[in-house]
């Protein structure tokens, strides 16, 4: 996904946690409950609504290069899963790349898993299209200036 914003645009966003649900269409929270600043071993809280329930999982940072790179390993008690963004600059602003695994815990996640597959890309095609029109419609860090007062 190309989003028309430079990498530290798009990393403000990634790394500003609450706005998750603004452009994470099925996400009800993601905030982090650990002490400190968003580093490698923080941990958050993530709800997700999904076919009627909601599922907490307990995260956790797994890899984190300022405007270049989040990972998280999520669980929860039928799966875990590892997620791993990547931001590249490009011409056209910020290639994006979102690819995510899942591993399921239980027989039900086990039997169920293959036929999910066209479901979670198509949740991360939504929340990648999410990404992009929630960083490109806000005013980029990068461009602000100082406006001028009335005079």
């Amino acid at each position: 996904m190309l989003v028309d914003r430079p990498p530290q645009d798009v990393w403000a966003v990634v790394t500003d946690l609450e706005s998750h649900p603004r452009w994470r269409p099925a996400l009800r929270e993601f905030r982090q409950v650990s002490e400190g600043p968003l580093r490698v071993g923080s941990r958050i809280r993530e709800v997700i609504a999904w076919r009627g329930r909601e599922i907490t999982l307990d995260d956790e940072v797994t890899a984190l290069d300022p405007e270049r790179r989040l990972g998280v390993r999520g669980r929860w008690s039928a799966a875990e899963f590892e997620l791993d963004m990547e931001l590249r600059p490009h011409t056209a602003g910020t290639s994006v790349t979102f690819d995510w695994t899942m591993r399921p815990l239980t027989l039900v996640m086990r039997v169920v898993t293959p036929f999910l597959r066209r479901t979670m890309r198509s949740a991360t095609v939504e929340e990648l299209e999410g990404l992009k029109a929630h960083v490109e419609s806000g005013v980029p860090r990068s461009a602000e200036t100082p406006q001028a007062s009335p005079g």
